[in-house]
């Protein structure tokens, strides 16, 4: 055992008995618990996912979970040289490094890399806390430790691993501010070395904000909209397993208000993901990412009908065209696991498994996350988080128990969501870690001649950004004033003109013309922003529901109010506040109320393809445009 009592009762670290040691080793418990995903068990400044500990200690990772993660490194300092730790693949293993370098290290899970871990290594040599000289990012380079993205991150550190610092809109006129330790920490500016207190620097350069009160778009919506609000706890599941599914009524007499809350309490459903809805909108298919099932659910009555085990981390779900065939993607694995549609009570059943590798050119697990179905039900593409890379797949007309895959290229750092252009000419896949999005030809029509599965160009979603720039100045030449960072779903709008991006470092969302494939208009979003998805505007034209991971509401972006083909004029016309305890239920939501936003469905489904699909009941309230959104 080594004490560094001395330092921390000076940082104000030790909270409660002065007799607390710090062990020689630090250990984390990996965990599917909201804001404690990588557990020490010691708040510190209000997270429990922060050690410090001496030079040459070890850190331990302990996995106590049902789902598969990595323990892989996402800020280290420079001066430690190659990256510490990067596991292969996902895996349940207990992991352990030593850490010889002074300085600041973040662990991350990349199946799910919201988990965030950090240690501090620190000899008591120094005032303050040791953070570096020069901080490595993983996929982006060094920058100083004194710097605009290195105060974002820390910022991003400590609002992630605090559900305290998770934004709450029903709090309406309080003040919105992210606190953090109150410790002196010892960072470089590139030319001198600053010793400066954590909270107070971090709450300069992010002062607070007021909570507004809910605003009701104007417009109405068409249906409703379904999103998984993954970190809500209840209490019949408890805190290992979270989740609930929240309705929201976006049309009828009552719009803009939650409906039904779903939770599944007696399945335990783990971290519900992500939704689709069957071709007559009645049933809805539910993943859960921390856990190995498909979930079956009446979509207006919320009553569970089956669960199927299907694999190892189950993302996103899509139904094919031509077949209403379902497909899920193992991002614990290697493969997109394909469902048939059969009657009721099974409802699906599995029919095989398909791998997403490139057959001439095996590498590690692929883990797809979120991938997209072709307009005509021919094509399948998946983001590979693990290998940084994209997959073309292309079904076999004439045998349904076969196909191939046509293309598996680089893409960029943690590849993690894709969308494709109404008639699969292009399609685009944001990488998580890379700050980017890689425009793909698509399968058909591509423009110019280009390859199938091949890249185009990467469009960045930091367009100005100065990330070296001091703290809370890396801006002065950004478009709109913002930043995207740590892009996620990046769905194409039924029409095909522009592609809709949450972005979870700037809190974020990113409008691309797909005309000219550049940044168009940045909006500011909330904490986390995460999911988009596009449901009908009544009366003509589209909305874009944006759902964000640490606040609790749902944001109605109205990007091409007069449907102009020109998004410069975007707006965000309303939201909708999800915590709701009122709401019919199948569990008592008792903690986390509304947030973890992630997965979002608007029902109807309004894509190319799936509209023309609809039940007439649905297609009455439809325009005629909306009904055929592609020439």
């Amino acid at each position: 055992m080594k004490y560094l009592r001395a330092i921390l009762l000076a940082c104000g670290l030790l909270y409660g008995a002065n007799d607390i040691a710090i062990a020689a080793d630090a250990h984390f418990t990996v965990t599917d618990v909201p804001g404690y995903w990588y557990d020490t068990g010691v708040s510190i400044g209000g997270t429990r996912s922060l050690a410090i500990i001496g030079k040459g200690e070890t850190v331990h990772f302990h996995q106590a979970v049902e789902s598969r993660h990595t323990v892989t490194s996402l800020i280290w300092p420079t001066a430690a040289g190659a990256q510490p730790i990067d596991q292969p693949s996902a895996n349940m293993d207990d992991h352990s490094v030593t850490l010889d370098t002074l300085g600041l290290y973040v662990f991350v899970c990349k199946l799910h890399p919201y988990m965030l871990g950090a240690v501090i290594v620190d000899d008591n040599t120094n005032p303050g806390l040791e953070i570096g000289d020069n901080l490595h990012l993983l996929a982006v380079g060094d920058v100083p430790s004194y710097s605009d993205l290195a105060a974002r991150l820390l910022r991003a550190f400590f609002l992630v691993t605090n559900p305290d610092n998770w934004k709450d809109y029903s709090r309406v006129g309080s003040t919105y501010l992210v606190s953090y330790p109150s410790v002196d920490v010892r960072v470089f500016d590139g030319a001198n070395h600053i010793v400066a207190n954590l909270n107070t620097t971090l709450q300069g350069v992010f002062p607070g904000t007021t909570i507004p009160a809910p605003v009701k778009p104007t417009v109405k919506g068409v249906g409703e909209v379904w999103v998984d609000t993954q970190f809500e706890l209840s209490y019949e599941k408890g805190a290992a397993y979270p989740g609930t599914m929240t309705a929201v009524r976006v049309s009828g007499l009552n719009p803009w208000t939650v409906r039904r809350k779903v939770a599944l309490p007696s399945r335990l459903m783990n971290n519900g993901h992500n939704m689709w809805a069957s071709h007559n909108q009645n049933i809805l298919y539910q993943t859960e990412w921390h856990g190995q099932s498909l979930f079956i659910v009446d979509r207006v009555t919320g009553k569970f009908l089956r669960e199927i085990e299907v694999g190892v981390d189950p993302a996103h779900v899509m139904t094919r065209v031509d077949t209403q065939q379902v497909h899920v993607g193992l991002n614990g694995d290697d493969y997109v696991v394909e469902l048939n549609k059969v009657p009721a009570p099974e409802y699906v059943r599995i029919n095989r498994y398909i791998s997403m590798q490139d057959p001439n050119n095996l590498t590690n697990p692929t883990q797809p996350h979120a991938h997209w179905m072709g307009f005509n039900g021919k094509h399948m593409v998946t983001p590979n988080a693990n290998t940084g890379d994209s997959t073309l797949y292309a079904f076999d007309p004439l045998d349904p128990n076969a196909g191939a895959v046509l293309s598996k290229q680089v893409t960029g750092a943690l590849s993690i969501a894709t969308g494709m252009m109404p008639d699969s000419s292009k399609y685009y896949v944001s990488n998580y870690l890379g700050h980017n999005i890689s425009v793909m030809c698509g399968p058909i029509n591509g423009p110019n001649g280009c390859t199938p599965g091949h890249k185009i160009t990467d469009i960045s979603v930091l367009p100005g950004y100065s990330p070296g720039a001091a703290p809370g100045q890396g801006c002065t030449n950004c478009l709109n004033g913002l930043i995207g960072g740590l892009p996620i779903q990046t769905p194409v709008s039924p029409d095909g003109k522009f592609v809709i991006t949450g972005n979870t470092l700037g809190g974020t969302i990113t409008i691309v013309d797909t005309a000219t494939d550049s940044v168009v208009k940045i909006l500011t979003c909330d904490p986390g922003c995460h999911g988009v998805n596009f449901g009908a505007k009544k009366g003509g034209g589209y909305y874009a529901y944006v759902t964000s991971k640490f606040a609790n509401r749902l944001i109605v972006l109205d990007y091409d109010p007069n449907n102009d083909g020109n998004a410069t004029d975007a707006v965000i016309a309303g939201w909708v506040v999800l915590a709701n305890d009122t709401a019919p239920r199948d569990a008592w939501v008792n903690d986390n109320l509304g947030q973890g936003g992630q997965g979002v469905l608007p029902v109807p489904n309004v894509y190319n393809g799936w509209v023309q699909k609809l039940p007439d009941t649905w297609k009455l309230q439809l325009t005629s445009k909306q009904r055929h959104p592609f020439p």
